[in-house]
């Protein structure tokens, strides 16, 4: 094979090649569209005709180059009615593709020819060249008729793109068929000289290239679609995959005003079927509507109107239109999108009367009722104003923290810090409100984040609780306690010093007068006066813990832990006891009182470890049903669950104490802080299993 017929092998391969991305690339931009198959159709003969021709001018017998002829046949006898198809489809000729008699007079002229190309009648011997091969026609009137109705196709095809540049309105579709015609009659001309009339003329030097020619159109369809657009996802085809999935009514209008389209919504809506409601005018469904300013503007947004159903009714909407332009700037019709309302406006007057009630109900309510955001006051009703001694006007506005006493303020803050931030924090608790007056009250408030003008708030309600009943009681009893704790501290204290005192003497003074049993007698009648001594301490503390004031603040539990671990194993160094202490653990709260129950429940796991040569403590914290619980637990002696519910009761023990040295007192005082703080506790333990005492805290 030499160079030239290498070029022509390879030229017309190309050629292939092209054509088959063409048929491609038209089909994957809309399969669906009939123009996009139509011009998928018109091209596939010129693939087959070149691919065929690839493998004529590499034949090396006569054989085989007239059978490669032959398959070419079946491209250029068939692009005439491929062509044909195409442009009458691109120039809204659609009626003529639907009659089946047209379209089986252009499948007969096709297979015709290519019935008489296969017997010779067409073109009747090949004769090799440099290139490879060219063609000799028969001169009869076969092949007059082939060139008529070569002719004929073609020039159908020009008057069909001269004729809709003639008739259309758009800039872009004139362009469009410009190109059409144009790019085809030059690949046409150069195509019929080459294959055709220097053939039929006895001229063969010059290589048949009607295939490659014809390229020139292709090139031409390629910048159509990629300049203007046509083939693309049209009005039509857009309308029937898209607008039937909105669930707003939206219509396709024309710039004359009439409805192209609809989607079922507006039919649903209006009560209009698609053929009663296509080609209406727009402005007869939509009152106040007026298209030249519409067209003038470009766009309307979100307008109230109401559109008028068939049988006269009007329906409120929510109403929005843009033009659409084409890529030349041309408007070519208008988008329009109609939301019911109809809905929304009876609700509006409900939510009217709604806000009335809302705001009498608010104003007359007997707690206080308000919102703040950025930690100061945005709304507040007239409870809430009074109950802290300000005016309405100018409560709005003041800091939170002008309104929390002192002691709580940081705690608080921070508090309502975490919770605008999304975090799991108490709703409801006892908190101490500062007057306008500098005067404080103790109130229950409760907590609720909700959205404020696009933005999140925390909504509180307050209940002054200084002079409920409950806290009456309470003071009353914290009164008697008070009373009763210092009658322990004095009354009781002297005797139980005085008898320690006078065993002591007795022991060092008479012990030579006394028998064994007489010391043993005092030895046990001392233990017996400092154990007494001892719950009289620990009956004193639990006291103090119940009256006590509360300072809260934030604490580090994971600190005060370290530090009494250190104290334990510094007082008893010799023993092996693990301490796994989680990191990081804070809490609020009165930082003495908490440090009270740490010690309480550390000084129990030491205490009940005791026995076993190695122990292991644990502290740490965990979220349990959107709470943080903390925890102490211990590998010691453990406990009978049968009997959990006497672990917390003053002077109830559940080991003996010559086992277990301790007055009972211990856990009691945990609970009341544990209490005081708005939390609970309680303890889970297995016997020689080891136990774990749990607790939460509200504040």
């Amino acid at each position: 094979m030499n160079a030239l017929q290498l070029f022509t092998v390879l030229i017309n391969f190309f050629a292939f090649v092209v054509y088959v991305y063409l048929i491609w690339f038209v089909l994957n931009l809309n399969r669906k569209e009939l123009l996009n198959r139509l011009c998928a159709l018109a091209i596939m003969p010129f693939a087959i005709w070149s691919f065929a021709f690839t493998f004529l001018h590499s034949a090396s017998t006569v054989n085989a180059a007239t059978f490669w002829m032959n398959v070419a046949s079946i491209g250029w006898c068939s692009f005439p009615v491929g062509v044909l198809w195409f442009y009458l489809g691109f120039s809204h000729h659609e009626k003529l593709l639907k009659k089946k008699s047209f379209i089986a007079v252009c499948l007969f002229l096709a297979a015709f020819f290519i019935y008489e190309q296969w017997n010779g009648n067409l073109i009747v011997d090949l004769v090799r060249q440099p290139y490879g091969w060219s063609s000799v026609w028969k001169i009869s009137p076969m092949s007059f008729a082939f060139s008529m109705y070569y002719l004929l196709f073609v020039v159908g095809c020009m008057y069909s793109a001269l004729d809709f540049e003639r008739r259309t309105n758009s800039v872009r579709e004139k362009k469009q068929a410009r190109i059409f015609y144009v790019n085809a009659l030059v690949s046409l001309i150069l195509g019929t000289t080459t294959d055709v009339m220097l053939p039929m003329l006895g001229i063969g030097t010059v290589p048949p290239l009607a295939d490659v020619f014809i390229l020139s159109w292709a090139g031409g369809l390629v910048y159509a679609v990629k300049r203007y657009g046509f083939m693309a996802l049209t009005p039509a085809t857009a309308a029937e995959d898209i607008l039937s999935t909105v669930a707003d009514s939206l219509m396709l209008v024309g710039v004359d005003g009439k409805i192209v389209l609809a989607n079922n919504r507006v039919y649903e809506l209006l009560g209009y079927t698609e053929q009663e409601l296509k080609g209406k005018d727009i402005g007869s469904i939509a009152d106040g509507i007026d298209m030249a300013a519409l067209i003038g503007s470009g766009t309307i947004r979100s307008r109230e109107l109401t559109l008028v159903k068939k049988n006269g009714e009007q329906v409120p909407v929510l109403f929005s239109a843009s033009t659409v332009k084409d890529r030349e700037g041309e408007i070519v019709g208008i988008v329009v999108t109609a939301l019911d309302i109809t809905e929304y406006k009876k609700v509006e007057q409900e939510l009217r009367a709604s806000e009335q009630k809302y705001r009498t109900l608010v104003d007359h309510a007997l707690v206080g009722i308000g919102i703040h955001q950025d930690n100061r006051i945005v709304f507040a009703n007239r409870r809430m104003a009074t109950m802290l001694g300000y005016s309405p006007e100018e409560f709005i506005g003041l800091p939170i923290a002008d309104l929390i006493h002192p002691a709580e303020r940081s705690a608080i803050l921070s508090r309502a810090h975490k919770r605008q931030s999304g975090s799991l924090e108490p709703e409801t608790y006892e908190i101490r409100l500062l007057r306008k007056d500098g005067s404080f009250f103790y109130a229950l408030i409760s907590n609720g984040l909700i959205d404020y003008n696009g933005r999140v708030a925390t909504l509180i309600t307050i209940s002054d609780i200084t002079d409920t009943k409950a806290r009456r009681e309470l003071e009353e009893a914290n009164k008697e306690l008070e009373a009763f704790s210092y009658s322990v501290s004095h009354d009781l204290r002297a005797p139980l010093r005085s008898i320690d005192g006078f065993s002591q003497v007795l022991l060092e003074d008479y012990a030579d007068k006394l028998d064994d049993q007489g010391k043993d007698y005092l030895r046990r009648i001392r233990a017996a006066s400092l154990r007494m001594s001892q719950l009289i301490n620990d009956l004193l503390t639990l006291s103090r813990v119940t009256r006590a004031e509360i300072h809260f603040e934030e604490v580090d539990l994971t600190t005060i832990v370290e530090n009494i671990a250190a104290e334990l194993k510094e007082r008893q160094p010799d023993r092996n006891v693990k301490f796994i202490i989680a990191q990081n653990v804070k809490a609020y709260g009165d930082s003495h009182l908490l440090r009270i129950v740490l010690e309480n429940l550390l000084d129990n796991a030491w205490k009940f470890t005791s026995k076993h040569k190695d122990a292991v403590i644990e502290f740490g914290a965990k979220e349990c049903e959107g709470k943080r619980v903390y925890f102490v637990r211990d590998d010691g002696a453990g406990f009978d669950m049968a009997y959990v519910d006497k672990l917390f009761v003053p002077f109830q023990r559940l080991h003996e104490q010559d086992e277990f040295e301790g007055t009972g007192i211990g856990l009691a005082t945990v609970q009341r802080i544990v209490h005081r703080h708005g939390g609970k506790v309680w303890a889970e333990g297995e016997v020689e299993k080891g136990a774990t005492f749990y607790f939460t805290l509200q504040l």
